[in-house]
Parts: C-alpha cells; sequence; structure tokens
C-alpha cells in the first residue's frame, strides 16, 4: 500500500472516532459504525451523503475532510505530472513496457565497443534486443537507444536484474563486458535460470575460453583479439579483404578479385570447379553494387568478385581470374 492510501485509510480511522465521539457528547444520534466511515469516504472524494451536523467538532471534521481529499488529489496530480515531465521517469517506463513485450529475444550484457558492435549486427539482422550497461556514463548508451532498444542501468551479475531482462524468455545472452569472470558469471547464472538458452561469452584468453566453454557446457566463447588477429593480418599482406576467421587450423578470407580483360567467359560453377574457392556475390561495374551469383550466371572480364577462400590460395586465385 502506497503511502497517499495509508494516510487516506489512518485519516478515515481517525475522523470517524474523533465524529462519532463528538456526537455522542452533543446527544446527536449516532449511525452505525460503518456507516460513519462510509459518509466521511465520500465527503473525503466530494461526494456528501450526510446532513451537515450541528456539533463544533463534527463540523470541523466536516470542512477538514474535502481538504484532506483535495491535498490527496493534488499530490496524486503533482506526481503524475512529475513522472511524464522526467526524462529518466519515462524513459525507465518505456524500458521496462518494451523489455515485458519481447521474447525470443537476445540479451546483450555490456554496452562497451565490442557490445555496441553486437547489437548493431543483431538490429540490421532484424532481431529485438535488450542491453545491460552497468554505468550509464559510459560506453555507446546513447546510441543504442536511438536504435530503438532498450537499456538497463545495473549489475548484470544480479538474478533480479537478468530476470527482468526476460533471460528466462530470450533465445541467447551475448556477454560481452571487459571483464572475464562478470562474463563466467553472468553467463552461469544465464544457463541456471534457462537452460535452453543460447550463451555467447566473451573473454580476452582465446585457450581459457575454449576450456571454459567446453567444461562448461557454453554454446561459445570468443576472444576478440583472436578474432581480429587474422584479419588484421591477412590485410597488412593483401589488399581487398574484407573478412577472415580460422577454422580449425585454416584461415579463410572473403576477399575481391577483379578478373582480367583477357579471361576467357565462364560460368560461376566452371570457376568454382577449377580454383579453390567459392563466389559469394559480383560486381558488373565500379558504380554498381554487389549482388548474388547463381552457378549459371556467366562471369565476364572486368567484372569484381567476392570469393572464399583459404589465405594460402587467396594469390592463385587472383592471379588465375587476372
Amino acid at each position: 500500500m502506497g503511502p497517499p492510501l495509508l494516510y487516506a485509510a489512518l485519516y478515515l480511522i481517525v475522523a470517524t472516532l474523533v465524529l462519532r465521539w463528538d456526537l455522542r457528547r452533543g446527544g446527536e444520534p449516532l449511525p452505525d459504525f460503518s456507516e460513519t466511515v462510509w459518509s466521511l469516504w465520500t465527503l473525503l472524494v466530494f461526494e456528501p451523503t450526510e446532513p451537515f451536523p450541528h456539533t463544533p467538532v463534527a463540523r470541523a471534521v466536516f470542512w477538514l475532510t474535502p481538504l484532506a481529499g483535495l491535498f490527496l488529489l493534488a499530490q496524486g496530480v503533482f506526481k503524475i505530472g512529475a513522472s511524464l515531465l522526467d526524462l529518466a521517469t519515462r524513459r525507465e517506463v518505456w524500458t521496462s513496457i518494451m523489455t515485458d513485450m519481447m521474447s525470443g529475444h537476445v540479451v546483450v550484457c555490456g554496452v562497451g565497443h565490442v557490445g555496441y558492435r553486437v547489437i548493431e549486427e543483431l538490429c540490421i539482422l532484424g532481431e529485438d534486443v535488450v542491453a545491460i550497461e552497468q554505468n550509464d556514463t559510459k560506453g555507446f548508451i546513447e546510441q543504442v537507444r536511438e536504435k530503438g532498444v532498450p537499456v538497463h542501468i545495473g549489475d548484470a551479475r544480479r538474478d533480479e536484474l537478468l530476470e527482468k531482462v526476460g533471460a528466462k524468455r530470450a533465445k541467447a545472452v551475448v556477454c560481452a563486458t571487459s571483464d572475464d569472470l562478470a562474463n563466467l558469471e553472468i553467463a552461469l547464472d544465464a544457463k541456471r535460470m534457462n537452460p535452453s538458452v543460447r550463451v555467447v561469452m566473451r573473454m580476452f584468453d582465446q585457450r581459457l575460453a575454449g576450456k571454459v566453454g567446453g567444461a562448461l557446457g557454453l554454446d561459445q566463447s570468443f576472444s576478440t583479439s583472436a578474432l581480429s588477429a587474422p584479419l588484421i593480418a591477412i590485410q597488412a599482406t593483401y589488399e581487398g579483404v574484407h573478412a577472415a576467421y580460422r577454422i580449425d587450423d585454416v584461415v579463410r578470407v572473403t576477399a575481391e578479385v577483379t578478373v582480367g580483360a583477357s579471361l576467357a567467359e565462364a560460368t560461376v560453377m566452371d570457376l568454382e570447379d577449377r580454383l579453390p574457392c567459392r563466389i559469394v556475390s559480383r560486381r558488373k561495374k565500379p558504380d554498381e553494387s554487389f549482388t548474388p551469383v547463381r552457378p549459371r550466371d556467366v562471369v565476364r572480364g572486368g567484372e569484381t568478385l567476392v570469393v572464399d577462400t583459404a589465405a594460402v590460395d587467396l594469390p592463385a586465385v587472383r592471379f588465375q581470374l587476372g
């Protein structure tokens, strides 16, 4: 029970006792106790049902009761107005409403450089996202909010906050804070709350990430340095590389390759049979965008292809296509 209702209840009880005492003292007829409470309640909400009394104290109660009701009404209007005008309150209400409406969403813990990029990619994929950030003055909170993503401020290691962001209804939880131990604790708590949720955890030490993920049954653990190292190394060696990733001990790249004018026309399927690569998309002219390819599409000289190949095979692919 909130304070205004508590104050109203206390006032009704005290006013009823005082009113009945004064009426009895003045020889006035006494109604039933519940009737007295009801008459004062209707008077409190500006709907009097009893005639004005003759005793002085009872008259004072009848004058004070509407004033008390007016005070309670003004207090309620002030609180509602303050909440509507206060940005922080409105934002908190909106965040809670949006989160409660979500199911099958992705919870991202940590809105730093990594967390923000993860949220950005998830939004591009059309996924519903809820974010948690411990410090509301750091990270990319405002940029994330501009994308329409609700951001909860607090420690993601608290069970109450994980429940508030809907971890039990989420399809995935991404632990992307800069604290390895915090990420591990969040991952374990999320799995405990929802054993079917997919948990992806960031750790700085790739070897430790692999061991922890396997031992604790987590879906995926990654090291940002280990993910970025192949791309940096390949881009320092070759031009036109868009992405690099490692599968087992093989580093594969996604790179642009320009087809030489002297190359005979060939279908995508024929080129993939001859070369150690897969053609992902192509651009016929420099001012056009890349478009997906089909096996029987014909590739001509001057076009630019995006191929997926092992890093060690990229020079050979470029040589044969050039």
